[in-house]
């Protein structure tokens, strides 16, 4: 770690921040996972390049978890290159900001921002199957995707619901009744009151969640997936992306960032469905994304 940390120059931490990364993973890849979380990663963390590392702001928002919670939606506008993320940005120190042009171009980042477009897409999709259609986003952050929907800003979207437990995230949406579609509405609740049914949400044509599946257990994910497969008027769809294995980034996020997610096989990706009536389902396909990064089912309701 020491010899990595001898890669940083002044104003500049990217052959660090690039070595370090595949270290990690080395170790990572290497240790019991007893070693590792008792063991390699507090020695990392304790380590000097540490501090090296958080002057960069996508890191350090990630570690310090100002909204209690990992993956907010600040941290994920970084990933967006949104200028929400460009205060943080600007206040960092020169060699921090290195460290996150290196990160945020990550693979694993760039698929986050495709995703942000594939979703766009999908409402826009919507609207072109069905007129004035109704659209439910759960956890949706700062619904970014928002700002790239074409259907949206032409007046062709009926509704969408924009449910998330955050107040602070439901705020920022607020703002997209006046610039982006006075049809958007923001709603706060837990995906315990969801998978409670103490949330009246209504039908809809399309329903997506951007990033929860990531955090949720395959218990929960199986269970939240029939309740919003009910949510669907006829012909309406579900789709819900999951990272799959294999991602270079994931020891740096789990050291430096306190960032877990929990990733998939195909496999487990479309063993979302497992609860819902198979009569009822009219498709179901499972897609990914070019880099094989982000994996996509996509459920049509009969």
């Amino acid at each position: 770690m020491t010899n990595v940390a001898g890669l940083a120059s002044p104003g500049d931490y990217t052959a660090m921040t690039d070595t370090l990364i595949d270290l990690l993973s080395l170790l990572k890849g290497t240790f019991s996972e007893r070693t590792w979380h008792n063991a390699v990663l507090p020695a990392a963390r304790g380590h000097a390049i540490a501090g090296l590392v958080h002057e960069c702001p996508f890191t350090s928002h990630s570690f310090k978890k100002p909204r209690g919670y990992p993956g907010d939606a600040g941290l994920i506008d970084f990933v967006y290159r949104h200028p929400a993320a460009r205060p943080a940005q600007e206040a960092a120190t020169e060699a921090g900001r290195t460290v996150m042009g290196f990160t945020v171009n990550v693979t694993a980042c760039e698929a986050v921002r495709h995703r942000r477009t594939i979703l766009a897409a999908k409402i826009d999709e919507a609207a072109a199957r069905r007129e004035m259609p109704a659209i439910l986003s759960v956890a949706c952050g700062h619904l970014r995707e928002a700002e790239l929907c074409i259907a949206l800003r032409g007046g062709r979207v009926g509704r969408l619901l924009a449910v998330d437990q955050d107040a602070e995230s439901l705020a920022v949406v607020e703002g997209y009744r006046g610039s982006v579609s006075p049809v958007i509405e923001a709603r706060q609740a837990t995906v315990r009151q969801i998978l409670a049914g103490r949330t009246d949400l209504g039908r809809f044509d399309l329903v997506y969640a951007a990033g929860l599946y990531d955090y949720l257990d395959a218990r929960v994910a199986a269970r939240l997936t029939r309740v919003l497969f009910d949510h669907l008027r006829e012909g309406g769809r579900l789709v819900i992306p999951n990272f799959l294995w294999g991602v270079r980034e994931e020891a740096y996020m789990e050291v430096f960032m306190d960032w877990y997610l929990l990733y998939r096989t195909p496999a487990e990706i479309e063993g979302f469905a497992q609860e819902i009536d198979p009569a009822a389902i009219r498709t179901s396909r499972y897609t990914e994304d070019a880099a094989g990064t982000i994996g996509y089912l996509e459920i049509e309701r009969v």
